[in-house]
């Protein structure tokens, strides 16, 4: 029987791992990034089932043209029965209103503001505030994201008019950064260029611009300057350029640029969000890495996962590229058995290579815990690599195959982390 190099002789994972029942793979080396966004929460209110009349926009229906002014009812139709005590007009706040009562018929779900306002052709804000609750103590989720971010995020704002305003409607919807450039690996170093997109041209580029940086691997501040903005509503690019002494970046280095979106608004002083966080308190400053490309011979590309195999005792995974097999071991590799898509136990097994493996850039963990079920493959595993395996020239696992390795996810930007997760059946 062939010589077997063994990394260790026994690799003992804890056997029994407590997890939650979300329904979606967990990965062992990843924490759920969606943490910083704040806690699910429950009796939150859906925002877009509280329906106000009149619509959205709409003007005021006078209700006595015999008297001064516009005296004129909005009427609130919630989803859920509504704390009576709440539902006032500290709580529901609406601009411009003289005289304002408002009633609440809870058989109806319903309360009725009747005002007057000062007639003329002018909008009138409606905000929902947190105040304002249902029985069951939630509050009407403003910012859509099913979590409990508190005032003003999830303040509700609304709007209808008196008269026909010849101004456009307020502008109550926060800009979001909804790309950026450049990402990942092969940027060209020569006069590189960089933008962040935004989904709307009214975000105020002076302070994109105070707030946009790019740093290189010893945090040092390259140099920008603006090559103005393009685009239009939808897709607005603000546009940057390296200059000075930093107009060449450095050949196959590592760089990441950060966007501080808590300092910046649009030109109506709503705050911008980015991805999955919407408008919510201290939103993480967008993080992005890249690496500059070179034409010098060597190694610079990082070691990427290809495939995996299996027979009756072990599983064997490859890559692309030679192993620093020190990197490889009970932590960095890892074999789970899964239930209803979940890890629910860890699987005992030895991680080492034969001679032949080194060429073939192989590496095998033993399968004698996880045996071959009756019927065949009606058992679920799945094993993890961890972004920290390295290759010989010292280049990290690029998991997600973006030319960088060694990756961490970022919340909310769709930056998958660069560890590796793969099921299998026995």
């Amino acid at each position: 029987m062939m010589k077997r190099y063994a990394l260790f002789l026994a690799v003992l994972l804890v056997a029994v791992l407590a997890f939650n029942s979300c329904g979606k793979k967990e990965n062992p080396y990843e924490p759920n990034t969606d943490a910083a966004m704040g806690s699910v929460a429950a009796n939150l209110i859906n925002s877009g089932a509280v329906n106000v009349t009149p619509g959205l926009g709409v003007a005021l229906f006078d209700l006595n043209t015999d008297s001064l002014g516009i005296q004129a009812q909005i009427i609130i139709t919630f989803p859920v029965n509504m704390n009576a005590g709440t539902v006032n007009l500290t709580n529901i706040e609406v601009d411009a209103i003289q005289g304002g009562t408002i009633t609440y018929y809870p058989e109806l779900r319903k309360a009725v503001i009747y005002g007057t306002w000062t007639a003329g052709a002018y909008w009138v804000k409606v905000v929902f505030k947190t105040g304002l609750q249902g029985q069951g103590g939630g509050y009407i989720d403003g910012n859509g994201n099913g979590k409990a971010d508190g005032a003003p995020y999830d303040y509700k704002k609304y709007y209808v008019c008196v008269g026909a305003p010849v101004t456009p409607a307020p502008d109550f919807v926060h800009p979001a950064l909804i790309n950026g450039f450049p990402y990942g690996g092969g940027v060209n170093p020569i006069h590189p260029g960089f933008y962040c997109t935004f989904d709307n041209n009214d975000i105020d580029s002076n302070l994109v611009r105070a707030n946009f940086s790019v740093r290189d691997s010893t945090g040092r501040s390259i140099s920008l300057k603006s090559a103005g903005t393009a685009g239009g509503p939808g897709s607005w690019f603000v546009l940057f350029q390296t200059t000075g002494a930093d107009s060449i970046l450095t050949s196959n280095a590592p760089y990441t640029v950060n966007v501080n979106l808590n300092a910046i608004s649009d030109t109506n002083g709503n705050k911008a969000v980015w991805s999955n966080y919407g408008y919510v308190a201290n939103i993480a400053n967008a993080v992005w890495p890249f690496r500059t490309s070179t034409t010098a011979a060597g190694d610079y590309t990082p070691v990427r996962y290809i495939t995996y195999s299996k027979t009756a005792t072990e599983l064997i995974v490859t890559f692309n590229d030679t192993l620093n097999y020190t990197t490889i071991n009970a932590n960095t590799f890892k074999v789970y058995k899964t239930s209803g898509g979940n890890l629910s136990s860890a699987v005992y097994g030895r991680i080492y290579y034969q001679p032949s493996d080194v060429g073939a850039y192989q590496v095998r963990f033993t399968l004698e815990n996880a045996p071959i079920a009756d019927p065949p493959n009606s058992t679920n595993y799945r094993f993890y690599l961890s972004r920290n395996i390295r290759d010989n020239t010292g280049w990290y696992l690029d998991g997600n195959n973006n030319g960088i390795g060694g990756e961490a996810g970022v919340p909310g930007w769709y930056i998958s982390s660069d560890d590796i997760d793969e099921g299998f059946t026995r």
